[in-house]
């Protein structure tokens, strides 16, 4: 789903202003590095021209309103591609070079003796992950170990709590959103203080969490209105759904919009929507194992409209649930 906050072309045109040498963490670069890169890591940047690049640097670049993360495969021409392969990206205005990624509290860092090996295996994973039937391999191994580990992480994990986030939960909220969300800790922050952790009788829109028995959060999700980004859509939306790996296939991601559908249904909705980037086939899923249907076409075209022109760079598949009284 996109991020709240700020959107990528504010956010270019920020970084853009910078002077070069300025080194600085930037967090929601899109899947363009997965699985080295995922949603709510971040990249240390070094802004700089492009002289200071070579063939397989990673650089921050941007297209239009969008960034993304790429790796390099020629200067001359300038060409970028995802590491996974994909269409080539010639052209652009490079933002930078990518020194480090962050996950959580671990940090990759890419020095430049990296190139080589970045270049080659970049190439050598664009050439197996574009047939689709080495993709489906992967995501048949990949629930494999999932289902296989289920048991033991269940055990370490314990009993986990679903349920919406109160005010004074904001610490362990801010604590999830700086290692996996893309959306700033101000805007949560208002949100909590004047929507979300507000009196049920006050409440407007609301964010789910799921709890371990230390308070911590290991997933998280919430439903407001589009106004709060600045976006002209219209009804409750369920944004930014995210589980930590430890409890994912676990039902988390089921219970946390579970939870957002029962409260935006006691606030007085009568329908709940959602959009998922088209190749989030977990979240697509989830929400159509709880009754979201296709919404009208109309209605989807709207919605990647105004994404596009806030910066947006994939395709969303528009859901919508409606609710009886």
């Amino acid at each position: 789903m996109p991020s709240g906050g700020v959107s990528t072309a504010e956010l270019a045109d920020l970084l853009a202003a910078l002077p070069f040498g300025h080194r600085l963490w930037v967090r929601g670069m899109g899947r363009s590095l997965y699985p080295l890169l995922r949603s709510g890591d971040a990249v240390r940047l070094l802004r700089c021209g492009p002289e200071r690049l070579a063939r397989g640097d990673v650089a921050l670049v941007r297209h239009g309103p969008r960034l993304a993360a790429q790796v390099v495969l020629s200067t001359q021409p300038w060409v970028t591609e995802p590491l996974l392969g994909g269409p080539h990206a010639p052209g652009g205005e490079l933002v930078g070079r990518v020194i480090a990624l962050k996950r959580g509290k671990m940090v990759l860092r890419l020095p430049r003796p990296t190139r080589p090996a970045l270049f080659l295996t970049q190439r050598a994973l664009s050439g197996v992950w574009t047939q689709p039937a080495a993709r489906a391999v992967f995501r048949h191994l990949r629930d494999l170990f999932s289902g296989w580990t289920k048991p033991l992480r269940r055990h370490f994990v314990g009993p986990v709590e679903i349920r919406l986030v109160r005010q004074d939960d904001l610490d362990a909220l801010l604590a999830f959103a700086t290692e996996r969300l893309v959306v700033s800790g101000t805007f949560l922050r208002r949100q909590l203080r004047d929507r979300w952790g507000l009196p049920a009788e006050r409440r407007v829109g609301g964010a789910a969490g799921a709890f371990d028995a230390q308070g911590r959060l290991l997933g998280f999700a919430w439903v407001d209105d589009y106004r709060q980004e600045g976006l002209a859509l219209e009804g409750l939306w369920v944004r930014s759904l995210v589980v930590a790996p430890r409890v994912r296939r676990m039902g988390v991601a089921t219970a946390l919009v579970r939870c957002l559908v029962e409260e935006a249904r006691r606030q007085g909705a009568d329908r709940v929507h959602a959009d998922i980037d088209e190749d989030n086939t977990a979240s697509l899923r989830t929400f159509s194992g709880l009754d979201f249907q296709p919404a009208p076409a109309a209605l989807t075209t709207a919605t990647n409209q105004q994404w596009d022109a806030a910066g947006g760079s994939k395709r969303l598949v528009v859901l919508v649930r409606a609710l009886s009284a």
